[in-house]
């Protein structure tokens, strides 16, 4: 049936009264009228269970025996009042229905007896009584008026007439007090001190229950008394006193003489035998185990001591206390749990509802849990209800069917006070809805983490190569610190390496999965082994094999749909799909855990497990207000916007949802939080963008709430969100920690997307100083700025301005300048934020060639900026091999020294100087500061001329650096030009200055220069100092210095290097050689090759003149000279040779050559003077030693000596040699 076709349907509900059925109860109804008809039959038990039909039987009886039957049934009790008991309590409720159905006043010796109403009559008739008889009693006392009353002049009927009045006045004064006391009763009257009780009235309580039902019996006279509803207190001890009272009412006099006795007849259910007599067992039970000692174990007694139970034995224990039911009628139950689903269907058919209304599987599963006739009958009657006021109306809620509604109405019936709470949102059901939305938020969380990780490993495995270069450099770095004296080999498991493959994919894909490599130094043998430890701290992007392995794109992208496609699932996922998700988070509880630990009962948990209720019970369960095309534009109305809470997860199903749903949200729903949804932001960015802003600026404005936090993290997580739209809105708004979300927030899935999205963000950036730019920020910016077109492509001025201002803030230097827009280019480049690379410079300055600094002065940006970092410019023009040279211009390098010669280090300006070009010098040191004259001389940036050399020697003497200038090849010197233009005087002491240039220049070379600029006058010999160098040498062969006495004599005290060659140059020495000129070096001089025999035999022939002292390296020299040229020396000379030198072999050969000359005596003396063995000669006779057998010319001595009998010679008894033995 259709909900528009059923609309005029009536339907009638039925009533939840017992419904006497023949086919049903007949048979209890005539059981029940025999029972009643055996005297002895006084306590009559009809039992059941609830929905039996208890009520219908005896109904009928009821109706069968009205006048005699008085029928009791107590639904509540009164309050507990002193902790009372409760069978007392039952018993006060029972005496009080017994006496109050009596008419007022029919029982009067009742404590309970209840007059009868006052009313106006019967006051007046009561007035009146008292009236006549309180008159009548006035007047037999003698109260009477006097016989002239009022007056003399009354007459009779004058006085009948006022007596009457006052009669009537007294009456109506009665009548009035008596209207107004009403049924109170007046228990003490106080007047001027005297008190008047008149006793008490009755007590709220009474002491004895006996009387009054006896009394109430006597009036009343039933024969069947009917007791219902005592067993829903749970009290057997009641029935054990109905019995006792049914038993005193029938002994007592008026019921012994009647034909019936009074029978009691109770519906009860069966469950109750189970109790009847319990308590008297519980008391003995307890008795019992009171009396028993306490067990070993530490347990109470009764505890511990208590007895298993036998069914058995207990059923036949209760059998016998319930002796007191003559008769027990039980009814046999028509409805349980096997057929109520037909008799729900019935009902439901009975309303006039098809056979199909409500699905069969929702009728057995509501069927399994309700075997009461009322309890079904009242849910088939609220669903009635509620299909007519929900669902048979022209706004009914979407997607909502009768098994929604059957479903609701029949948790309704089982958890009343949870329904009531759906209103507040307090119910189970909105706590499972709690969970549901949590579980769901965790889900998709865990499955986009995982998105992100898979992502992210592909990423690094496509990138594989560039990390493997880049471990591969730190690891040549690492091996660079230690000394390379022998070559390192490297073995990774059992597969060894060269270090040339260390930047290989296979080495480290290796590395990776073994987690250790050896790394052996060759012919040393020292071993070094990286274990897994230290190769997380040094190469921590080896901590995960997988990314090393090849990438796999197919996979990748069925792994990253089927996480997509399991989002999309969630977001969607009502009760039932959530309690079957597989991807539960074993972290937490599955949601079919949760729903049956919320819910309180099975049919709850089974209703919302089978999908009958569903997420949109809210809106099942009320009238639906509201334009919704949907219920999930409902449902999210009232569980987000209506109470202004964040749903961000919600998916909606229905067509043009989110429309819909705007259409009917409050004017400020952009600015709470209830906006925060995904799709909700989607839909207003991608169609409503006034009020898309509306969001972002309270995003913006709450930027720091958990809310807001949780929303982007989980609109940038949604692969299919509009990320660069929201991106562009939050930067343009601006949201001032945009840049620093997008680069560091991980719920952003890849780094593609991460690239979109800042790229989206940078072009809407407003003004830099809005934006809050950190860490995150700027690397990422630093690394990626080339792949942005916010960046690379063109764009307008405006947003070019703006984007140059957050590079800016960033600090951004630019790599490669070709990567940016040109617009981009020309701010960059005035802000000096680009790195110095020639291909830089070459699109900084425009030009196609090599940015020589002739070029680079041009552009005043990028000279300013090359000038700031000059030592980059350097080291990139000079590492370039195609660029020869940077200056090209005196002028240009005169315009640099001069301007950068205090903001430069010397060594930059040196750099800048030597990148000169070779043709490049400066031809007046003048036109540059004096402190950089050498830093040119150095380079050979200057002019040799002769006015320069003359401007540097003066500033800075003939240094290092003029003398590589003026002899830049050994000793060739360069040309000095114009030496003419320098006075005569002045060229004679530049021509000194060379020549004592010792320290930096050679000999030759400063003779050389000399005579360059030697000045035709000369100079004076005085002014050179005596070097060790040749320079006498070289200036006697040059014609600078004249070959005579006092010019050796100048350089004499230079030692023999100055004079050495000098000797051999000159050509006049042996016409002055003197002592004074070889003093101090006459050894050098006579042991020299070089100098001639006859120079040395000058100086042997006047040796005592030459060597006026025992220097023994000169006498030594002498005497070898002598030795070889067989030169006889005079003896006084021999002697003075052989004490100081100690020469034997020099000493020997002049003792041969004066053998003629001298005796035994005087060879022995000259000998003594050569010391061991020699000093033997002086010990007398017998004195040997050994023959030293290699001085040549001993010998000859030793004979002659042998021969004058002063020695003796033998041959040693053993081995070779001989022996001198002295005999005088």
């Amino acid at each position: 049936m259709k909900p528009m076709e059923a609309q005029n349907q009536e339907v009638k509900l039925r009533s939840l009264a017992p419904e006497f059925k023949s086919d049903h109860h007949d048979i209890y109804v005539r059981h029940l009228d025999e029972a009643v008809k055996e005297q002895r039959n006084r306590n009559i038990a009809l039992t059941g269970r609830y929905g039996a039909g208890k009520s219908s039987v005896l109904d009928n009886f009821e109706k069968k025996h009205k006048s005699k039957t008085v029928r009791i049934s107590i639904n509540t009790l009164g309050p507990d009042e002193a902790d009372e008991d409760l069978t007392n309590r039952i018993q006060k409720e029972l005496v009080k229905q017994l006496v109050y159905r009596l008419k007022p006043g029919q029982v009067r010796r009742s404590r309970f007896a209840r007059p009868k109403s006052i009313t106006k009559w019967k006051a007046l008739r009561q007035a009146l009584g008292v009236t006549c008889v309180a008159v009548g009693f006035m007047w037999l006392l003698g109260v009477q008026p006097s016989p002239n009353w009022p007056g003399a002049q009354a007459t009779t009927l004058v006085q009948f007439v006022l007596g009457l009045l006052f009669f009537a006045l007294v009456v109506l004064v009665v009548w009035s007090v008596r209207w107004l006391i009403g049924d109170r009763i007046i228990s003490e009257v106080t007047t001027a001190g005297a008190k008047i009780a008149l006793g008490d009235g009755p007590t709220t309580y009474f002491d004895s229950f006996l009387d009054e039902i006896v009394s109430f019996f006597d009036a009343v006279e039933p024969e069947f008394v009917i007791f219902e509803d005592l067993d829903r207190f749970d009290d057997p001890q009641i029935f054990e006193s109905l019995r006792e009272l049914n038993t005193l009412v029938n002994a007592s006099a008026q019921w012994m003489s009647k034909d019936q006795p009074i029978r009691f007849i109770y519906a009860i259910k069966d469950s109750l035998f189970e109790q009847l007599g319990s308590e008297a067992s519980l008391k003995e039970d307890t008795q019992a185990a009171v009396k028993s000692p306490e067990p070993e174990t530490g347990q109470p007694a009764a505890a511990a001591a208590k007895p298993k139970i036998d069914l058995a034995t207990e059923a036949v224990r209760r059998a016998n206390r319930t002796k007191f039911f003559e008769m027990v009628i039980p009814i046999v139950p028509f409805l349980s749990h096997r057929n109520a689903r037909d008799h729900l269907s019935d009902a439901l058919v009975a309303l006039g509802f098809g056979n199909d209304f409500v699905s069969r599987p929702l009728l057995d599963l509501v069927a399994q849990h309700t075997t009461d006739m009322r309890l079904m009958i009242n849910i088939c009657n609220e669903f009635a209800v509620f299909v007519e006021r929900l669902l048979w109306t022209e706004n009914a809620a979407p997607g909502m069917s009768a098994d929604h509604l059957f479903a609701l109405v029949a948790y309704k019936n089982f958890h009343l006070a949870d329904f009531e709470k759906i209103a507040q949102r307090t119910s189970d059901l909105d706590n499972l809805e709690k969970y549901h939305h949590d579980d769901v938020r965790s889900l998709i969380d865990d499955l986009q983490l995982k998105r992100r990780k898979s992502n992210r490993l592909e990423e690094h495995r496509q990138r594989r190569s560039e990390t493997a270069a880049v471990l591969g450099q730190r690891l040549n770095d690492m091996k660079s610190m230690f000394p390379e004296a022998y070559p390192f080999a490297i073995k990774v498991g059992d597969k060894p390496f060269g270090f040339e493959a260390v930047d290989s994919v296979e080495f480290w894909e290796r590395i990776s999965a073994t987690r250790s490599f050896t790394i052996t130094q060759a012919r040393t043998g020292h071993v070094a082994q990286v274990n897994s430890m230290l190769l997380s701290r040094v190469f921590p992007e080896l901590a995960d094999s997988a990314r090393w392995r090849e990438p796999t794109p197919d996979e990748f992208d069925s792994v990253t749909n089927r996480y997509d496609d399991q989002i999309a699932a969630l977001r969607g996922a009502d009760f039932i799909a959530l309690a079957q998700n597989e991807y539960a988070q074993e972290a937490h509880a599955t949601f079919k855990q949760r729903i049956n630990s919320v819910l309180k009962s099975k049919l709850a948990c089974d209703l919302v497990l089978k999908g009958f209720i569903t997420r949109n019970y809210a809106e099942y369960s009320a009238i639906f207000y509201g334009s919704f095309v949907g219920v999930d534009v409902a449902y999210f109305y009232n569980h987000s916007v209506q109470p202004n809470e964040m749903y961000r997860d919600f998916h909606f199903t229905s067509e043009n949802a989110v429309s819909n749903l705007l259409e009917q949200v409050p004017s400020d729903f952009t600015s709470s939080v209830s906006a925060l949804n995904i799709e909700v932001v989607d839909h207003l960015l991608t169609y409503d963008l006034g009020r898309a802003k509306e969001i972002v600026a309270y995003i913006a404005s709450h930027e720091r709430s958990s809310d807001v936090q949780s929303f982007l993290d989980a609109y940038f997580s949604t692969s299919s969100a509009e990320h660069e739209l929201l991106a562009g809105l939050l930067a343009a708004h601006p949201l001032s920690s945009a840049f620093d979300y997008l680069a560091r927030n991980d719920s952003i899935p890849d780094g593609e997307t991460r690239l979109r999205v800042f790229d989206a963000a940078l072009l809407s950036a407003q003004s830099a100083d809005m934006y809050e730019l950190g860490k995150d920020a700027t690397e990422f910016i630093d690394i990626y700025h080339s792949r942005m077109n916010a960046i690379s492509g063109e764009q307008s001025s405006i947003q070019v301005a703006r984007v140059f201002e957050i590079l800016k803030s960033a600090k951004l230097v630019v790599p490669e300048l070709s990567h940016i827009s040109e617009a981009l280019r020309r701010h960059v480049v005035d802000a000096y934020m680009y790195e110095i690379s020639i291909p830089n410079l070459m699109l900084a300055l425009g030009f196609e060639g090599t940015p020589t600094l002739d070029v680079v002065r041009k552009n005043k940006h990028v000279w300013e900026h090359c000038r700031l970092r000059i030592d980059d410019y350097l080291k990139v023009i000079q590492t370039e091999k195609t660029v020869e040279c940077f200056i090209e211009s005196e002028q240009v390098l005169i315009e640099v020294i001069n301007e950068q010669q205090e903001a430069w280090t010397d060594d930059q300006l040196v750099s800048v100087i030597e990148g000169s070009a070779v043709n490049v010098v400066v031809t007046n040191l003048q036109t540059i500061s004096e402190s950089v004259w050498p830093m040119l001389v150095k380079t050979n940036h200057v002019l040799p001329s002769t006015t320069n050399v003359v401007l540097y020697v003066d500033a800075h003497g003939v240094d290092e650096h003029l003398s590589g200038l003026l002899s830049s090849d050994g000793d060739e010197t360069v040309e000095l030009l114009d030496p003419d233009e320098i006075e005569d005087d002045r060229r004679a002491a530049l021509a000194i200055q060379f020549l004592n240039a010792s320290e930096h220049l050679t000999a030759k070379t400063r003779v050389a220069l000399a005579i360059r600029v030697m000045p035709d006058a000369g100079f004076d010999l005085a002014s050179i100092a005596p070097d060790e160098g040749h320079l006498l040498a070289y200036g006697l062969e040059a014609g600078l210095f004249e070959d005579d006495l006092g010019t050796f004599a100048h350089f004499a005290p230079g030692g023999w290097d100055a004079m050495s060659e000098a000797f051999e140059t000159s050509e006049n020495v042996a016409d002055f050689l003197s002592p004074e000129i070889v003093q101090g070096f006459v050894a050098e001089f006579l042991g020299s090759p070089k100098i001639s025999r006859s120079l040395k035999q000058i100086v042997i022939d006047h040796l005592p003149q030459y060597i006026t002292t025992d220097d023994s390296r000169a006498l030594l020299a002498a005497g070898e000279f002598a030795r070889a040229e067989s030169v006889k020396l005079p003896l006084e000379e021999i002697r003075r040779v052989a004490r100081v030198t100690k020469a034997p072999s020099v000493v020997a050969r002049q003792l041969v050559l004066a053998n003629n000359e001298l005796d035994a005596d005087e060879v022995i003396e000259i000998l003594t003077y050569l010391g061991t063995p020699y000093d033997k000669f002086g010990g007398g006779p017998g004195m040997k030693f050994d023959h030293p057998g290699s001085v040549p010319s001993l010998d000859t001595v030793f004979k002659h000596l042998q021969k004058a009998g002063r020695i003796q010679i033998t041959k040693k008894p053993f081995g070779s040699g001989k022996i001198v033995e002295v005999l005088v």
